[in-house]
């Protein structure tokens, strides 16, 4: 399952329907639930619509190399030096919600078949 942490509700929507279409298991957490996240195969989250302390501290851990699952994010607006930090540390970056979400699902393997079987990634 790839937990997706957001704010936004359009994001939130996109990325159910992205997932739906690529069969992807992922659930839209909010931030009070993010706790949740970390039993989930994958963490996706949306730094541009998420509090600027949740991103310090995953830059933080990141470059502490504190990071126990597969991580994902996607933001506009991170620094060219965020980016090779968060890389480094093997956290999967990009500028597009829809990319993020196919890499993440690809690296954690979540792709699912509709009878809920694995499925290879379907690009």
């Amino acid at each position: 399952m790839i937990a997706y942490l957001t704010h936004d509700e359009v994001n939130a929507a996109e990325a159910r329907r992205a997932a739906l279409e690529a069969g992807l298991d992922l659930t839209v957490l909010p931030i009070k639930d993010g706790g949740q996240a970390a039993a989930a195969d994958a963490m996706l989250l949306d730094l541009d619509h998420l509090p600027a302390d949740i991103k310090l501290d995953l830059l933080r851990r990141a470059a502490g190399g504190r990071l126990s699952n597969c991580v994902a994010v996607h933001s506009y607006q991170l620094s060219p030096a965020e980016v090779r930090a968060l890389r480094a540390a093997g956290v999967l970056v990009s500028r597009r919600l829809t990319a993020c979400l196919l890499d993440a699902g690809s690296v954690a393997g979540t792709f699912r078949q509709s009878d809920g079987s694995a499925a290879p990634h379907p690009l």
